[in-house]
Order: structure tokens, then C-alpha cells, then sequence
């Protein structure tokens, strides 16, 4: 696939982590365009990768004359999207560009209102919404991808290209756009939950005596190698993985059941259904104000 015309607004770490994914795999960088207000930070970026920067959103998309970009990233905090598609949907009509969203919980209905006619009349925007996790920021992401009824394959080819930039795994979620706020709940902040069992762990160790650097690569270590091991063995189920390590009587067995007794497993269920609603919260605090 040759490379496309790609504009960023919001050029923060996950933005320049797919920046780099992409000049990495191959992208012409001249073909990329990104706008943020820190001129600092696009200072870094233009240096470090050798795209164009400006710190004007409608620049941005002018960046490429009148061909204009084929795909749009919307990199900003949720809060401010609105703003940013009333800026440059003129453009984004003008070009009939896709726009990539990884915004967290601003839906693609939402999006699609904000890129109006100058009537007011919304139209048919291809729109895809990306929820990616921080591990992106060094290429080992996991990621959910959803799609309008707008977007053509060719589209979701170039979304999939840069969901790929920065995911180790990504998947389509397109019976329903409310599976996004699952994969948010999940893999979104999942990063989040594995730090916080990582702590406990590093704490134990510590409070038994070992290093704090010793602990901490011991427990991070641990954490990768199990991680390998669900995805080397896919046809064996975590729990058999689990209960493999698990002998009657012995060390583990006694820890699982200490965390079962404390309904460790039941916490983490719950925490995850916490982050799925205040996810479909956002989106109706966000979709409240069209």
C-alpha cells in the first residue's frame, strides 16, 4: 500500500507513538501532518521524524494542497473534539477523508454531528473510533477498532494500517459501538490493573527483604513471561494455565486461596464494569451537549 496522506490533530505520546509506528513501517514522513499547540513538542516531532508540524488545525489539513489528507487523527482529549471538528469539517467534507478517533468515548454519531453542512444537515462521514492502551507508546498495544457504516474496506484497510503501527493485537468490534467501551474497560485501562498487582507484588517482596530493583524486575518479568505463555498456548484456557501451577498444598495453592478468600478475582470483575460505565457515561455527558 502506498503511502497515505495522514493529518494528526493532537500530537501527544500515543499520536507520536503512531507517528513513529509509521515511519518505522515504511510511510513517506513527508506525507504526514501534525498539529498541536506546543510548538516545543512539534519541534521534537519534525526533528526527530521529519513530518510537517504547524499549530493550526486547518493548516494541518492544507498541508497537502488540494489532494488533502485521506485520513484524519483525532488525537485530542475528549473534552475538546467538538471544537476541533467545527474548526475543519469544512475540510473534511471538501476531502471526503476518513477520520480515525481515539478519543475515549466520543462515538462516532457524536463525531459525525459535529461535521455538519453549513446547513446544519450531518453527512454520510466515514468514521472509525481506535481505542488503544498505553503500551503503545512502545509498540506492544492492543487495540479495538469500530467503523461506521460509511467507511469502505479500502478505509478500514488504512485504519487497520494504523492500528497495526502501534498494536501487537487489534481486533473489529462492529456488532455495536458499545463493545468499545467494553475493550476501554479491558485493554484500555488494563495497563492500569497490572500496575496496581505489580506494586502489591514489589511491595511483598520488599517487605520480605529483597531489592526494590531486584523485586521490581523479578515482578515485571513474571508479568511478561506469563503474558507469553496465554498467547503461545491459545487453545489452553487461562485458567488451566493457572491451575497447572497450582499444586495441591502447595506455596500457590496457598495464595489463590488467601486472594479467593478476600474475593480478589470478584474486585477486579467489578472494577472492570466501573470503567465500562463511566466510559458510556463520557459518551452521554459528550453527546448530551450537541
Amino acid at each position: 500500500m502506498a503511502s497515505p496522506r495522514i493529518s494528526i490533530i493532537g500530537g501527544g505520546n500515543i499520536a507520536e507513538a503512531i507517528i513513529s509506528g509509521l515511519v518505522k513501517g515504511g510511510q513517506d514522513p513527508k506525507l504526514v501532518s501534525v498539529a498541536d499547540p506546543y510548538t516545543v513538542q512539534l519541534e521534537k516531532l519534525h526533528s526527530k521524524y521529519g513530518i510537517q508540524t504547524t499549530t493550526n488545525n486547518r493548516q494541518c489539513l492544507s498541508n497537502f494542497g488540494e489532494l488533502g489528507p485521506q485520513v484524519i487523527i483525532i488525537a485530542t482529549k475528549p473534552q475538546i473534539v467538538s471544537v476541533v471538528m467545527a474548526e475543519v469539517s469544512d475540510l473534511v467534507l471538501k476531502h471526503e477523508s476518513l477520520i480515525v478517533s481515539i478519543a475515549a468515548g466520543v462515538t462516532t454519531e457524536a463525531i459525525r454531528a459535529w461535521v455538519s453542512e453549513p446547513s446544519g444537515s450531518s453527512k454520510n462521514v466515514p468514521i472509525t473510533r481506535l481505542m488503544p492502551n498505553t503500551p503503545a507508546l512502545i509498540g506492544e498495544g492492543a487495540s479495538g477498532l469500530f467503523k461506521n457504516a460509511f467507511v469502505s474496506e479500502q478505509q478500514a484497510q488504512l485504519a487497520e494500517k494504523v492500528a497495526s503501527m502501534i498494536s501487537k493485537q487489534y481486533f473489529w468490534f462492529n456488532t455495536q459501538e458499545l463493545d468499545i467501551d467494553s475493550v476501554t474497560a479491558v485493554s484500555g485501562s488494563g495497563p492500569a490493573y497490572f500496575f496496581y498487582v505489580m506494586e502489591a507484588m514489589q511491595a511483598a517482596a520488599v517487605k520480605f527483604g529483597l531489592g526494590e530493583k531486584e523485586a521490581t524486575k523479578l515482578v515485571a518479568q513474571t508479568c511478561l513471561g506469563a503474558a507469553k505463555m496465554v498467547l503461545a498456548n491459545e487453545d489452553v484456557s487461562i485458567s488451566t494455565l493457572r491451575q497447572n501451577v497450582t499444586s495441591p498444598n502447595g506455596t500457590t495453592h496457598a495464595a489463590i486461596e488467601s486472594m479467593k478468600a478476600d474475593k480478589v478475582g470478584e474486585s477486579i470483575i467489578k472494577g472492570c464494569e466501573k470503567a465500562r460505565e463511566r466510559s458510556i457515561e463520557i459518551s452521554s455527558e459528550l453527546f448530551s451537549k450537541l
